[in-house]
C-alpha cells in the first residue's frame, strides 16, 4: 500500500504461534524455559514498525479462544484442535509483561477471540485511516477494505510478508474480501473443526461464490435443482449448517473491547525482563524500532 500506515493491529495469537514454530524451541532463557515465540514475535513487530512506521499499534489477544456462543451455534467449533506444545503457554505471560513494559497497547474482549476485536477495530476505521492487520490467519482476509484496511500476511516463518489488499485477496482465494466468509463456509476450515459442505473443496467453493451473489441465492439454486445433482443434494442437506456458519465463521464487528493506553517504555523494567529471560537483543531492537516510528514517547 502506498499510503502511510496509521495503525498496526497485530493478531497476537496467530503471530505468536507462527513465531513458535518458525524458531527452535532450544532458544531458552536462564531458567531453561523456551523463549522462541517471544523473540520471534518481538522481531516481527519491530520489523514492521521500522518498515511502515505506524502512528499507533494494538496487540490483540484472545480473551476466549473458543467462545461458548460459537460452540452453542456449532458444537464442533475448535473441538479437534490439538493441545498447545508444552513450551508455548508459559511464554504468553512473558510477552504480555514485555509489551506492558514497552508501553505498547494490548486489547481483548471478554467472551471473544482476537479476530472479533480486530474485526471491530477494522469496521470502525474511517476513510482517512490506513490500518494494517498483521496475521497469518486467512480468516481475517474478510476485513480487507481498500484503501482503509489491508492484511500483512507472513509467507515464510516470520521473515517475509505479503501485502494483501482486495486484489491480493482475490488473487489468492479467487473471491473478493467481502465474500471470503462465504468461501470459508462452503470449503470448511479443519483448523477450526469446521467440515464445510461435503464434496465442496476450495476450487468448487470459489466457483459457486463467483456464480451467485450470496449464499441465499446459492441455496435457492440448489433447492430448485439448477446445479449438478451432487451439489443440489449436498447444499440442500447442509442448509442448517450454512446458516449457523454465517455467525460462526464471520468475525464480529461490534464488540466492546478493552485496550491499554500507550505510554513511554519503562526501560529499567524492560532491561530486567530482557536479562532474566535472555531476550536482550529483541528487546533492544524493539526499542529502536519504537523510536524510529515515534512510538517511544507517545503524546
Amino acid at each position: 500500500m502506498a499510503d502511510q500506515m496509521t495503525r498496526l493491529v497485530v493478531d497476537s495469537p496467530s503471530l505468536f504461534y507462527r513465531a513458535f514454530f518458525a524458531l527452535p524451541k532450544s532458544i531458552k532463557g536462564p531458567d531453561g524455559n523456551s523463549v522462541n515465540a517471544v523473540r520471534g514475535y518481538l522481531d516481527m513487530v519491530s520489523r514492521v514498525l521500522v518498515d511502515q512506521r505506524p502512528r499507533a499499534v494494538a496487540n490483540v489477544f484472545d480473551a476466549d479462544w473458543r467462545p461458548q456462543w460459537r460452540v452453542d451455534l456449532y458444537a464442533g467449533y475448535k473441538s479437534t484442535r490439538a493441545e498447545d506444545p508444552p513450551e508455548l503457554p508459559g511464554q504468553v505471560p512473558l510477552l504480555l509483561e514485555v509489551l506492558d513494559a514497552a508501553g505498547l497497547p494490548v486489547a481483548e474482549a471478554a467472551g471473544y477471540e482476537a479476530d472479533d476485536v480486530i474485526g471491530t477495530i477494522a469496521a470502525a476505521a474511517g476513510p482517512d485511516e490506513r490500518l494494517a492487520v498483521l496475521t497469518g490467519d486467512r480468516d481475517l482476509f474478510q476485513v480487507v477494505r481498500d484503501p482503509v484496511v489491508w492484511v500483512l500476511y507472513p509467507l515464510k516463518g516470520t521473515s517475509s510478508l505479503a501485502t494483501m489488499d482486495a486484489a491480493g485477496v482475490a488473487a489468492k482465494t479467487k473471491v473478493p474480501p467481502e465474500r471470503y466468509v462465504d468461501l470459508a463456509i462452503l470449503r470448511g476450515d479443519p483448523s477450526d473443526g469446521l467440515p464445510g459442505v461435503p464434496g465442496i473443496g476450495e476450487k468448487t467453493a470459489a466457483t459457486l461464490v463467483a456464480d451467485h451473489p450470496d449464499l441465499d441465492a446459492l441455496l435457492a439454486a440448489a433447492g430448485q435443482g439448477r446445479l449438478t445433482p451432487r451439489l443440489n443434494t449436498a447444499l440442500t442437506a447442509s442448509a442448517d449448517y450454512i446458516q449457523a456458519m454465517r455467525k460462526v465463521a464471520a468475525v464480529a464487528t461490534d464488540v466492546g473491547y478493552r485496550i491499554s493506553d500507550p505510554h513511554p517504555p519503562d526501560r529499567e523494567r524492560l532491561a530486567a525482563l530482557a536479562s532474566a529471560n535472555a531476550i536482550e537483543s529483541p528487546v533492544e531492537r524493539m526499542l529502536a524500532a519504537m523510536e524510529q516510528a515515534g512510538l517511544a514517547d507517545p503524546a
